[in-house]
């Protein structure tokens, strides 16, 4: 479907907007309903402790000690990570002081980075943004901003910086010309506000921890990790990257939609969607074209300044920057996949965005391995015959008999596909191929979708897979558990602040982040409907979000808990529950979180089945829920997925 032909949405009057009125009493309120109130209460009570001993008072991080003597073109990303899911959480219902913490520390954060050289002539921050750098940061580091754009958007600077940024990839500015539109190419891996970053790849060191394998594997006398201790090794290894990688388009660069698509949310100007587009529908192209060993259809990582996959390294379709060779293979690739694909569906609605990371998923699973009832998929590939080193114990890769990384005729990095993709995929297309081929690709032990995963996630996340078995009716008490989960985090991470006794001179990059008490994940998917971002890039889409009239701003009302059950591709169930005793509360519920979706009948649920006299016509993206105290209301939400023109602006009034 066409632009032209989707159905626009008026932004409505919020009291103009159809109602429904809870009559259910809720004498003994859920528990699922109890702990998520109790979790809001503790996330608003988290954020004071962090702030008053952990920045400085001007919102400035700790880091880096040595301010004189510090020099990177890394680290920028890990500072704003430390602050990504605040604005989130303001938007779930959270305190509102989270809304200024976030603007300033993002403001902060830019100022501070903005006074420490790159080494390159400009500083770490060059007119509010990563001057150059992979997607792969970019994208972590600019979830911040993402989160932010959508919480405030209505304000002048937020809409003014992301004009800008997106302008880096439309050669607004003369000073950043990263995109080719004959080619349909970034120019190069290292990109941002000061334009492709050739000269990053001059004189570099290449990274030698042997967990991650060789950049490349047939430069001569360099044939394993060990040799990389060599010197000579060494300048032959970074004069392979600097000639291979140092030039041209790499997949990572995909996640840029998200910049263009943030900008077109914020305005609505046609050329920021249509770019989103034409540089997706390049790289579909190229992996239409790719013929991968076994799996035809395969994104290739690398595209030359003349727009031809290969050009600058020697034919291959693998070997770019952050591709399938190094350093993390398809965990990275299918992010940035994943988050373009939804990027480019939710604004022009055509298939082949749903089948771009469904083709991808199927040609990796086309070549894994069963064991132990899992199927193993390859994350990496090299020339075959030649990989050989011990991957870490933490990615939990099939290995060979002498504990090298298992290989096979060049695919290596055997592993559980991490669930953020094909879930994604599941949520984006709902069609029941993809419940089946998320559900192939599930694990066991470690993997097991029907247990809590505790593994570190920066976005304290994880439980992609164990949201959709809920989804799919297979683990009933997963709000319940993952909401206690979620409290357990919050009160984790203040436990370790009072014991604290780091110096702050020991402080690296990600100080924060392992000290971030805030934690989304439960809220996101039982409230929204929704899995969390793609980390590396992504924007929030879900099926439902929520206003509070009363307060106008987004989020729940105060004592409201609220609870997606179950999503279709034709419906939305959706409980409400007021845990007042004495005051009335009124949440504005909308249909999608960008209000791309659409409403039909809204029907009450009772003990027996739809209740007709509570059944109303909605016909649009809002529906307000009166709620009297101690009072909750199941509704039968009629859904028309991704048929409007999605924006972050609120309903008129708030």
């Amino acid at each position: 479907m066409s632009r032209a032909q989707r159905a626009v949405q008026p932004v409505p009057s919020a009291s103009s907007i159809p109602t429904i009125s809870a009559t259910e009493v809720a004498t003994t309120p859920p528990r699922w309903a109890v702990l998520e109130r109790a979790l809001f209460d503790a996330l608003d009570a988290a954020a004071e402790p962090l702030l008053r001993r952990y920045v400085r008072p001007d919102g400035s991080l700790l880091w880096p000690s040595d301010e004189a003597r510090f020099q990177s073109i890394d680290a920028l990303d890990d500072a704003y990570e430390s602050f990504h899911n605040w604005p989130l959480y303001y938007l779930l219902g959270g305190d509102a002081a989270f809304l200024a913490h976030s603007h300033r520390e993002f403001d902060a954060i830019t100022a501070q980075f903005a006074r420490y050289p790159t080494g390159h002539g400009y500083p770490m921050v060059v007119k509010d943004y990563q001057p150059a750098y992979d997607w792969f940061h970019e994208g972590e580091g600019n979830y911040l901003f993402y989160m932010l754009s959508m919480a405030d958007p209505g304000n002048p600077l937020v809409v003014e910086r992301a004009r800008r940024f997106a302008g880096f990839y439309l050669n607004d500015d003369p000073d950043a010309p990263n995109y080719d539109p004959v080619h349909r190419i970034i120019r190069c891996s290292h990109n941002g506000s000061v334009g492709p970053a050739y000269w990053n790849f001059e004189g570099q060191s290449v990274w030698t921890q042997e967990g991650y394998g060789l950049p490349f594997w047939d430069v001569p006398g360099c044939e394993t990790v060990s040799d990389l201790k060599n010197p000579a090794c060494m300048r032959r290894m970074a004069d392979a990257s600097r000639q291979r990688r140092g030039r041209g388009d790499a997949v990572p660069n995909l996640a840029a939609t998200s910049l263009l698509a943030n900008a077109y949310l914020l305005t609505g100007e046609t050329r920021y969607a249509d770019w989103v587009v034409e540089y997706t529908d390049a790289w579909i192209e190229r992996a239409a074209q790719n013929v991968a060993p076994g799996a035809p259809g395969l994104i290739p990582d690398n595209v030359g300044l003349s727009g031809v996959v290969g050009e600058h390294i020697d034919g291959r379709w693998y070997g770019g920057n952050y591709g399938w060779t190094w350093p993390h293979g398809w965990y990275n690739i299918g992010q940035a996949v994943m988050a373009a694909a939804e990027n480019a569906y939710m604004l022009h609605r055509r298939s082949r965005y749903l089948d771009f990371p469904r083709g991808q998923i199927d040609a990796l699973a086309g070549l894994a391995i069963e064991r132990d009832g899992m199927a193993y998929v390859p994350f990496k590939y090299a020339e075959p015959g030649r990989v050989r080193y011990t991957p870490w114990p933490r990615l939990r890769a099939l290995v060979a008999d002498d504990g090298t990384t298992l290989e096979i005729d060049g695919w290596h990095e055997f592993m559980a596909m991490d669930p953020p993709v094909p879930v994604h995929a599941w949520a984006l297309g709902m069609a029941p191929e993809d419940a089946a081929r998320a559900a192939r690709l599930r694990g066991t032990g470690p993997h097991d979708w029907l247990a809590l995963s505790t593994d570190y996630a920066k976005d304290q996340g994880g439980n992609d897979g164990q949201w959709l078995a809920y989804m799919l009716g297979e683990w009933p008490g997963y709000p319940e558990a993952i909401l206690e989960h979620n409290l357990r985090q919050v009160a984790g991470r203040l436990a370790f602040m009072e014991t604290d006794d780091e110096p702050a001179s020991s402080y690296n990059d990600a100080y924060l982040q392992f000290r971030n008490p805030i934690t989304c994940e439960g809220l996101v998917q039982l409230t929204l409907g929704g899995p969390l971002p793609i980390y590396n890039g992504g924007l929030l889409l879900t099926r439902v979000r929520y206003f509070d009239p009363a307060a106008r701003r987004p989020g729940l009302p105060r004592d409201v808990a609220a609870l997606v059950s179950s999503v279709t591709a034709a419906s939305t169930r959706l409980t409400l529950v007021n845990l007042s005793e004495t005051a009335e509360r009124v949440v504005i519920v909308q249909a999608g979180s960008l209000a791309q979706h659409r409403f039909g009948a809204a029907a009450v649920l009772g003990d027996s089945g739809p209740d007709a006299a509570g059944t109303i016509r909605v016909d649009g993206a809002h529906l307000r829920v009166v709620l009297p105290p101690r009072r909750q209301v199941t509704l039968d939400l009629e859904t028309a997925c991704f048929v409007s023109d999605p924006s972050y602006r609120a309903p008129s009034g708030l």
